[in-house]
């Protein structure tokens, strides 16, 4: 939804205009106005047009738009122009005991015929309660001010479904005289009027001419020097009102609400005034789904004070009881001829006119929804953050909600900031904050005098040490010079221990290659020892069988023998042969003997060599570990030379660089002492610039 334009009724004198804020205090929806620069300026397609922002301006920079020029001029100069008053009941309270003869003075001026907005308020009544009989709807918003009615347009549209669709009194006045009439009907309508949106609710209905308030028409006969008591008093054309004359004053409505529907009052909430009706109407439109019985009328003015105090009357800084009276004394002498216990004939042929001016859907009135207007976002919680920060406002403590700025929140101070409405210069938090920084300016000030002096003290004591430090730098030179042959002689000794010991290196690699070859061999050595000796067990075994086989042939022998001796000569070969074999048996014995001697002996000596062949394992081994962590700790020793050497050549190039580099202190330190002095030049310059500093930016 697009933004529509509304018609400005609000003007603002820029050479009156101080920027105080109070014109942001006083108005009830503070997104109208902007801050932001030198000047406030108002987004009139935001204003609801209340006129508050002109009652609390002690400036006198702010003054209502109407039509009361051109409406002066048309009289003046367009003489075959025809035109008619419509003048609201609020006119006895501004001006009092002559407002008829206001109507004598207008008389004068051309305008042929004047209406009471009063009988249209009663015409209002009906109207209202015949929607309230015929829809019995949840509640009933009254829209006699047409800054409500803006109000609900832009920023409450949700309200627009209970908002009465009938027009103000003032709208059934107009429609009531085009419509009963006749003689009237191509007539231009002047709207005598306490109030300054009301222009703005006749161009939304295309009805009324010119909305001239009371105010300008007051300001016009003191400028003028006009006396009203010098002009007849010119009655209203039609019928007259009865109670409804009181519609200006709070509670008029319902006064004349009581007449039709007694007890009515105590169904209605009664709302006055910019700072009460307009948190009331958010209130009402967050209960409207909350299951809350709901009041069946609401019966609200914008002005506090009613219309009697409008803002275009001029009236606001009266009591209130002074704005009433005059209101009060018409309507009495009104009622006295009309009044039910007096008359009652009288009181039915009323209401029997109010029938006749009252017609049905005559008076319907249809709303705009203007929420497209309402441009404003609503900063998250981290955006409102950022702007706190801007605002000097680091933690909850630094909301103080103190209203300087006008908003009543610095939440809505910061929504303003957010939406290019405000700035921070317009926050008394901000600027206080300002104030302490530059307190600190001040502090810094003083600091920086101490400073300066003792850095001249200190520059003095720089220049001598630059002098005694020359005679020490020459000592060093020399110094440095003995310093380098030395450190060039130990970087060749080192250089030519590290070529020995990378030769070096690689003899020990190869005694660790050597031993790790010898440790193998040893193994097998051992591996070979254990298989000799389990052959050794073998032949062993083998001879024990020879012996036996021995045992048994002796033994074979010798029944051999004893075979022979009993077959006598025949037996002698065979003894003789048993014999042989005896001997044989025997020296194979004895021979079986000796090498099982041999072999335990030979057996005997495998076994101690395999156990020194192990215990030598075991040494080899432990000398390879040994070897090998020797090798480690001579390559570390090695690489440590090579590096030292390396580190060395840096050294020797480190010392040339010092060598070359004390040649150049002296200069140096020359340069140093005018350089200080030109320190000591912009520190001064500084404090001047610090005490010319009003703001600090953070």
């Amino acid at each position: 939804m697009g933004n529509t334009p509304l018609t400005p009724v609000i003007k603002i004198d820029e050479k009156k205009c101080i920027n105080c804020y109070a014109c942001i205090t006083g108005c009830p929806v503070k997104y109208c106005m902007d801050g932001s620069g030198e000047k406030l300026t108002i987004n009139h397609d935001l204003c609801i047009g209340c006129g508050n922002c002109i009652q609390v301006c002690t400036h006198k920079a702010r003054s209502i738009i109407d039509d009361t020029p051109r409406f002066m001029d048309d009289l003046k100069h367009s003489k075959n122009e025809k035109m008619i008053a419509v003048i609201a009941p609020a006119v006895a309270s501004v001006f009092p005991e002559k407002f008829l003869n206001l109507n004598g003075w207008l008389k004068t001026l051309g305008i042929e015929a004047f209406f009471d907005v009063s009988f249209g308020a009663e015409l209002t009544v009906i109207s209202y309660l015949n929607y309230i009989k015929e829809k019995n709807p949840k509640t009933v918003i009254a829209q006699p001010c047409p800054a409500i009615v803006s109000f609900i347009e832009i920023y409450r549209p949700e309200l627009l479904p209970y908002l009465a669709p009938a027009d103000s009194p003032m709208l059934h006045t107009v429609k009531m005289i085009r419509e009963y009439y006749p003689e009237y009907r191509n007539h231009k309508i002047a709207i005598i009027s306490p109030c300054i949106a009301k222009k703005r609710e006749f161009n939304e209905t295309g009805l009324g001419n010119y909305n001239v308030t009371m105010l300008a028409l007051k300001n016009y006969l003191e400028e003028n020097h006009i006396d009203l008591g010098s002009f007849p008093a010119v009655e209203y054309a039609g019928a007259l009102a009865e109670r409804a004359v009181g519609f200006s004053s709070p509670g008029g409505l319902l006064d004349t609400a009581e007449r039709f529907v007694p007890g009515i009052r105590r169904k209605t909430d009664k709302v006055e005034g910019v700072h009460v009706i307009y948190p009331y109407l958010q209130e009402i439109s967050e209960q409207m789904d909350s299951g809350v019985e709901l009041p069946l009328l609401i019966d609200c003015l914008n002005c506090e004070k009613g219309c009697n105090g409008g803002p275009g009357t001029g009236n606001w800084e009266k009591p209130i009881s002074t704005l009433v009276n005059p209101i009060r004394k018409r309507s009495t002498k009104l009622e006295e001829n009309l009044s039910p216990r007096k008359n009652d004939r009288a009181y039915k042929k009323y209401h029997k006119i109010l029938a006749k001016f009252w017609k049905k859907n005559l008076y319907n009135r249809s709303y705009r929804n203007l929420s497209g207007n309402n441009s404003i976002i609503h900063p998250s919680e981290f955006e409102l953050k950022d702007v706190y920060r801007s605002l000097r406002k680091f933690s909850a403590d630094d909301l103080y909600n103190c209203t300087a700025c006008g908003y009543g929140s610095c939440k809505t101070m910061a929504t303003a900031i957010f939406n290019k409405l405000n700035k921070p210069e317009n926050c008394a938090h901000y600027i206080m904050a300002l104030l302490k920084e530059e307190m600190k300016v001040e502090e810094l000030n003083k600091l920086l005098t101490e400073h300066i002096g003792k850095a001249s003290v200190l520059i003095e004591e720089i220049n001598k040490m630059v002098h005694e430090f020359d005679t020490s730098i020459n000592m060093q030179s020399r110094t440095v010079n003995d310093s380098a042959k030395k450190t060039e002689r130990m970087v060749n000794s080192l250089k030519t221990t590290s070529d020995i010991s990378k030769k070096e290196q690689k003899s020990i690699q190869e005694l660790i290659t050597n031993t790790g070859k010898s440790q193998e061999s040893m193994r097998a050595t051992i591996e070979s020892v254990k298989g000799i000796s389990q052959l050794v067990d073998g032949v062993s075994s083998a001879i024990q069988i020879i012996s036996g086989i021995a045992a048994n042939t002796n033994l074979l022998s010798m029944n051999a023998a004893i075979e022979a001796a009993h077959a006598g000569d025949a037996g002698k070969g065979f003894a003789v042969v048993s014999n042989e074999i005896r001997r044989l048996s025997e020296s194979t014995r004895e021979n079986s003997r000796n090498i099982s001697q041999t072999l335990k002996n030979i057996i005997g000596g495998i076994a101690v060599t395999s156990k020194q062949s192990g215990d030598t394992e075991s040494r080899i081994t432990e000398m390879s570990i040994e070897i090998n962590g020797f090798a480690q700790t001579i390559n570390e020793l090695i690489n440590t030379f090579a590096e030292l050497s390396s580190e060395s050549n840096e050294i020797t190039a480190s010392l040339e660089s010092l060598k070359s580099q004390s040649a150049t202190v002296k200069t140096g330190y020359g340069e140093m002492l005018t350089k200080t002095d030109k320190l000591l030049d912009s520190m001064t310059e500084l404090k001047a610039l610090t005490k010319n500093k009003a703001v600090v930016h953070g």
